[in-house]
């Protein structure tokens, strides 16, 4: 009789921290972040142009918990030489503020409205892939909106070459959530710019999206209800396994499909 692999065992090997990012050149990889937060003055903090939100939602709540407890959460941030190092098109964007900030831009603009001057920070060092990275945060934070959430994507895509599969394994989602995305990016630039106004609903900019562009037409531009059209398979987020596959390509299959989150709540089930 095989050997026997607890599958929770092999998940929680590496569930609990995420993996270092490949080295260029065989150098080791370096930390990302620093350990301790410190405090930088709000004048001395610039946003990222990369920042994949486009609007700031709900602020007054927030900036009302910021006046009351402060900032609870430091800010992610990154030197402002490392960051036009990574990022030259955007120096005169940035401005001269000593640090961009990576993560956290809605506590920055609450911050402002409570009237803190400083805010806490983790400094990072690495500014190489700080749209990719934005976007994996407020993806799986559901920090964006659908069609915010197609053009970050659909940058991604064109600045680092990924597959459709390659993005849905960095941000931890399926295959079928990236391609749903992205298919608002075939809509008319008025017909997204009503999505994004809410002037249309997300459920028919989709079907709109199913049509040419020279088809497509706002509900109402022309007296009739939305144009018809087959309605699409339901993504259900089905991750194919092959079940003669080792514990261990079972795991890495997991590991590729699903968010942190998402293995956590598999341990748990598992431990019952």
């Amino acid at each position: 009789m095989g050997r026997r692999t607890d599958l929770s065992s092999l998940l929680s090997s590496g569930a609990a921290a995420p993996a270092a990012e490949p080295s260029q050149g065989g150098a080791e990889p370096v930390a990302r972040d620093a350990a301790h937060p410190v405090t930088v003055a709000l004048a001395d903090l610039a946003e990222n142009p990369d920042n994949p939100r486009h609007e700031l939602r709900d602020l007054d709540g927030l900036a009302e918990t910021v006046r009351e407890r402060g900032v609870l959460q430091a800010l992610g941030v990154v030197p402002r030489a490392v960051f036009v190092a990574a990022h030259p098109h955007h120096e005169e964007a940035v401005g001269r503020a000593p640090y961009i900030v990576l993560h956290g831009h809605r506590r920055l603009a609450a911050a402002r409205m409570a009237g803190l001057d400083e805010v806490p920070v983790l400094v990072r060092e690495d500014a190489s892939r700080t749209d990719e990275d934005a976007l994996i945060e407020n993806v799986q934070r559901d920090d964006l909106t659908e069609l915010e959430q197609a053009q970050a994507i659909q940058g991604l895509i064109k600045s680092y070459g990924y597959s459709q599969r390659q993005v849905a394994a960095r941000i931890g989602k399926t295959q079928g959530f990236v391609s749903q995305r992205l298919s608002l990016m075939k809509l008319r630039e008025d017909i997204q710019e009503a999505l994004a106004d809410g002037r249309v609903s997300v459920e028919d900019a989709r079907r709109i999206a199913r049509l040419p562009q020279e088809e497509q037409a706002l509900p109402g531009d022309t007296g009739a209800p939305p144009p018809t059209v087959p309605k699409a398979r339901r993504d259900y987020g089905v991750i194919k396994i092959d079940s003669r596959g080792t514990p261990e390509e079972v795991v890495e299959s997991l590991r590729r499909h699903l968010a942190p989150a998402a293995l956590d709540r598999i341990l748990e089930l598992l431990a019952r």
